[in-house]
């Protein structure tokens, strides 16, 4: 059974069809609680970028407005903090309730500032998993024997299509790198010690042996956690770089991928930028890894809604949806993905301005709704890494107390 994150107070019970990831984003769902856009969402939802490339102005590459009334970047700026500041204040999280797929997705968003409510009273998620804290899914073991530390690695189960548990190859490890959690934090599995280094040492060392053959989530976290190492040793015995697996990534059917192919992208624009912060030269697969980012870039900017939310087909064709929820995961998602790869000027161009805009009015008009925690938190972590690109590093206002055993 799949589990809402919950708002702060919900009085009514609507019909929902939303789209989730594989592990969450792609399978559509229907499910008895949850909400649909009023007739003025969906009447202000009914343009495609289509009609808006037609009102484009090409000498300074600026969207129209089409009378919609852009926010100045500070009114931007405020709004983007207050809806991160009340998703983080009024959705609590549960350790009886939620699964570790829910929990993790929160991490994304808040990381180390994230609540769980724990037998009654707020502790600190990261503090509380870390330290052998249970909870469905969250299931971590000793790994190998490593030649390159002389330590035993650490693995956490993979679930594939799971709801539950990690449903992609080195997903919570990513999400930790994603946070900045550092490589020295101590992890507790089975009743000992591990540290985040461990963790990150076995991602390595299993990168030839992977099952599923999805290599997004482990370029995330390899990039960040060793940004200095371009190539090491796997299990296979042979010298490994991430090459082949930005080519392999490149080659995949984004429409076929979950979440429309955007933790793909995320990928991508990783190892593109690690490859150009060591100064190769873009050929191979890193060529490969650049076309796909820069059509994957083009098409969703064509798809555009004319509201400023991105297409819920993604970079597939134009569209939209009567559903809050999609339109929040879809945007949410999209908007993560642009956030990371743009440049800094490209962030502040009218149609990403438009996309930030939208996806706050999206989450404001479900404060207090239960939504499916993997486009909920994919999308707070959108603004987040858009407001630290264009602003400066969002800190909250709210201050949450919480207890740490």
């Amino acid at each position: 059974m799949i589990q809402f994150c919950k708002g702060s107070a919900v009085a009514f019970s609507l019909v929902v069809v939303w789209t989730a990831a594989q592990a969450g984003c792609s399978k559509t769902v229907t499910s008895d609680a949850g909400p649909r856009f009023d007739q003025q969402l969906v009447d202000a939802t009914a343009g495609t970028t289509h009609e808006i490339a037609q009102s484009r102005n090409a000498s300074s590459g600026q969207l129209a407005t089409d009378g919609l009334e852009l926010h100045t970047a500070e009114k931007l700026r405020e709004r983007i903090a207050k809806v991160l500041d009340e998703n983080l204040s009024s959705r609590l999280l549960s350790a009886q309730t939620n699964a570790a797929w829910q929990i993790m997705h929160g991490v994304i968003a808040y990381g180390d500032r994230l609540p769980l409510e724990v037998d009654g009273k707020p502790i600190n998620t990261l503090e509380f998993l870390l330290q052998g804290g249970v909870v469905n899914g969250w299931e971590l073991a000793p790994g190998d024997e490593l030649v390159s530390t002389g330590r035993t690695g650490l693995k956490a189960r993979l679930e594939p299509g799971s709801y539950i548990g990690q449903g992609h190859v080195d997903q919570w490890l990513a999400i930790l790198a994603q946070v900045d959690i550092p490589l020295s934090r101590k992890v507790e599995a089975r009743g000992k010690e591990f540290t985040v280094l461990d963790w990150a040492r076995q991602a390595q060392w299993d990168v030839s042996d992977n099952p599923v053959l999805e290599y997004s989530w482990t370029i995330i976290a390899l990039t960040r956690y060793f940004p200095d190492e371009q190539s090491w040793t796997a299990k296979d015995g042979k010298t490994w770089t991430f090459e082949p697996l930005a080519a392999f990534e490149s080659k995949q059917d984004l429409g076929q991928s979950p979440c429309g192919g955007m933790h793909r992208l995320m990928g991508l624009a990783h190892a593109v930028q690690f490859r150009k912060r060591h100064g190769g030269e873009m050929n191979g697969g890193w060529k490969l890894a650049q076309d796909k980012i820069d059509d994957s870039i083009d098409r969703i900017r064509r798809f555009q809604n004319r509201d400023g939310s991105f297409s819920t087909n993604h970079t597939e064709r134009p569209g939209t949806s009567a559903d809050i929820a999609t339109m929040i995961s879809s945007t949410g998602h999209t908007l993560e993905f642009l956030a990371f790869a743009l440049d800094t000027e490209q962030l502040q161009e009218a149609w990403m301005v438009r996309a930030a805009d939208r996806l706050c009015t999206l989450l404001e008009a479900t404060k207090g709704m239960d939504l499916d925690c993997g486009g909920l938190y994919h999308a707070l972590n959108g603004l987040k890494l858009y407001y630290a690109r264009r602003y400066e590093t969002w800190h909250p206002s709210v201050s949450l107390k919480v207890a740490v055993d």
